[in-house]
């Protein structure tokens, strides 16, 4: 009984004990399978290699990375599977790793149908017998491509930014870690050990480093971009222009953690400016430096420029905004057919006159020459307008035409005057005969019908020696100058200017007093010269006595041997304008027709070449009192 139970009890242990073995296989098959799925479905390729390099096992995933099914695999040679050129670094992996029995790492390109080569880095480890080693085969071929598109990215960052000098940089506020470019620290000429803050601020130019550290503050603190220019100062003492443009980085909670910027060098573009200002000044110089008026109209016909002598000629009419319009052709569009800015925005060249009149003011005579300005394509032309102002030119033609007139009379005064000496010479001479034969023949008194006789020849003989006395200074002084200088009786002269005057219509309210030193010396001149000289300086003291007025001609010597001759008028006087541009040619005050403005402008240098000198002083209200000096003869 005894047995049969001790039998039991041991058939149940035995049998418990088989439950528990099978229990164990079972998780054990559950787990061989389980670890098997994860070798053959896991991520990379798990190789065993003997000390050749044959394949002894492979997982799916190695088998999908060669291409080919597990069973064809085993027994190969993993060499077959590499790229010619890579073969032997395949070799040397494989025996390094069973010397070195430590991990080794290799990366290599495996053949594929595909034309692209498979990239892959294995990881081996010999096993403990020594006879294979484990590897691990990860497909790297997207990340190398990644990584080449990287370095060939930053390659060409590089050269961009070595092209257009623009460095690019970063900083982060909170540690104050700078991170900055190859092309940054050349422009700032640091090197990759100097790339910190206080490097990056030492190199700001003084003048601006409190301007660039207070945006860099406001950049942090606001968060906002902001663009800046400044210089940057080296130690050899050179200076360069930097222009950098900043962008913060902000978290979720609105705080700056670093600020990323491009620092491009524009110190070419700097000079470039600096030389373009100096250009543009100098032109500009010389542009108002122009004594002629000159407008430059754009396509539209409107004012672009103009120089500083056009507003003198158009105050109104050259402002900003305004047209040619507003200076020829202001009254009708239509007239626009002729405008020389609207033909030379056509690409024709016009000159042409403009006469402008202003108030108060003379008439200004202009000459007005338009250009055009083409521009590359020729489709918006500009205009280039000069105004010249000739209105002096004009008065001087019409005064030389004056001129021309009065030369011309003068001629043919002098030849009228000639003719008539001739015939009145005889009228004196037949009636001074019959004079003298009414003394010679008494009888004749006694005949009653002749009683008025000798009264009507004593007047035509007192009356034709007076025309003579006219014509003989008259004739003296239209005599033509050779310029010969001579022995001149200055007195004489004066006299014969102050009868031939005394006769001219007008003259008779002036009075002439004349106080003539007698036995005056005589002067070596021209003696035609001089008395044109007198000339002028009496018919100028007579038109500055509006009305009746008086001029005295006073002639004396000096202590120096000088022949002193004054006129001396009360007429209006002169303003001191006047008086500094009394001796310029074709300076007058008198209207056109009456004076060309070439009198005292011959007598000042006609006195001049006899070597002699002319004063002048006058005042308005109280006459003019010209002293003409000129050389005693020397025996």
């Amino acid at each position: 009984m005894h047995d049969r139970q001790q039998k039991g009890e041991e058939r149940r242990a035995l049998e418990a004990q088989v439950e528990a073995l099978t229990r164990s296989r079972e998780e054990l098959e559950e787990s061989r399978n389980k670890y098997a799925f994860l070798y053959d479905f896991a991520p990379v390729g798990y190789f065993t290699f003997d000390r050749m390099g044959s394949i002894r096992a492979v997982n799916l995933t190695g088998e999908r990375l060669l291409g080919i099914d597990g069973c064809n695999l085993i027994g190969q040679s993993f060499k077959d599977f590499v790229v010619n050129e890579e073969r032997p670094i395949f070799s040397d992996f494989i025996r390094t790793v069973f010397d070195s029995h430590c991990k080794q790492t290799c990366r290599l390109q495996l053949e594929k149908e595909d034309p692209r080569p498979l990239s892959v880095r294995i990881e081996a480890l010999v096993t403990e017998s020594g006879d294979e080693c484990l590897a691990v085969l990860v497909d790297i071929t997207e990340k190398q491509r990644a990584e080449q598109a990287l370095s060939e990215s930053e390659y060409n960052l590089a050269k961009a930014q070595a092209m257009t000098h623009v460095g690019s940089w970063s900083f982060n506020p909170i540690n104050g870690e700078v991170l900055a470019s190859a092309e940054l620290l050349q422009i700032m000429r640091l090197s990759s050990e100097e790339t910190t803050q206080e490097a990056f601020a030492n190199v700001v130019h003084p003048g601006d480093h409190d301007t660039v550290m207070e945006h860099l503050r406001l950049g942090i603190v606001d968060g906002k971009n902001y663009e800046i220019e400044h210089r940057l100062l080296f130690d050899d003492g050179s200076l360069r222009w930097v222009h950098s443009i900043v962008e913060p980085s902000v978290n979720s909670a609105g705080q700056v953690v670093k600020l990323y910027g491009t620092t491009q060098d524009i110190t070419p573009r700097k000079q470039t400016e600096a030389e373009l200002r100096h250009k543009t000044n100098e032109l500009q110089a010389i542009f108002d430096s122009i004594g002629d008026g000159i407008v430059v109209y754009d396509h539209s016909g409107s004012i672009q420029h103009h120089n500083l002598i056009s507003p003198q000629l158009f105050p109104l009419e050259t402002l900003p905004g305004k047209t040619c319009r507003d200076i020829f052709h202001s009254d009708a569009h239509s007239l626009s057919l002729v405008c020389p800015v609207e033909r030379a925005l056509k690409g024709e060249r016009v000159d042409t006159s403009l006469i402008v009149e202003k108030e108060e003011q003379k008439s200004c005579h202009l000459d007005v020459t338009a250009t055009p300005i083409k521009d590359a394509l020729g489709e918006k032309n500009r205009a280039l307008v000069f105004f010249r102002d000739v209105t002096e030119k004009r008065l001087q033609e019409l005064h030389l035409i004056q001129t021309e007139k009065m030369s011309s009379l003068g001629v043919l005064a002098t030849g009228i005057a000639h003719e008539i000496n001739n015939p009145l010479t005889s009228v004196a001479g037949f009636a001074e005969a019959l004079q003298r034969r009414f003394r010679d023949h008494p009888a004749l008194k006694e005949d009653v019908r002749l009683n008025d006789f000798p009264h009507y020849l004593e007047v035509i003989v007192r009356e034709s020696y007076r025309c003579k006395g006219i014509i003989a200074p008259l004739l003296s002084f239209g005599h033509k100058s050779d310029g010969d200088s001579v022995k001149v009786d200055i007195n004489m002269a004066l006299v014969e200017i102050i009868e031939l005057l005394r006769h001219q219509p007008g003259q008779q309210q002036i009075r002439v007093v004349s106080n003539l030193k007698p036995d005056l010396p005589r002067v070596i001149g021209d003696s035609s010269g001089l008395r044109q000289v007198f000339m002028n300086l009496l018919a100028n003291a007579h038109q500055a006595c509006e009305g009746p007025g008086l001029v005295e001609v006073t002639t004396e010597t000096t202590d120096n041997g000088m022949v002193a001759v004054m006129i001396r008028d009360n007429g209006c006087g002169m303003k001191q304008n006047i008086l500094e541009r009394i001796w310029e040619p074709f300076f007058t005050t008198k209207v056109v027709g009456e004076g060309i403005g070439l009198g005292l402008t011959l007598t000042y240098n006609t006195v001049k070449r006899c070597g002699g000198e002319i004063r002048l002083k006058s005042r308005v209200g109280e006459g003019s009192k010209f002293t003409v000096l000129l050389p005693i003869e020397r025996s």
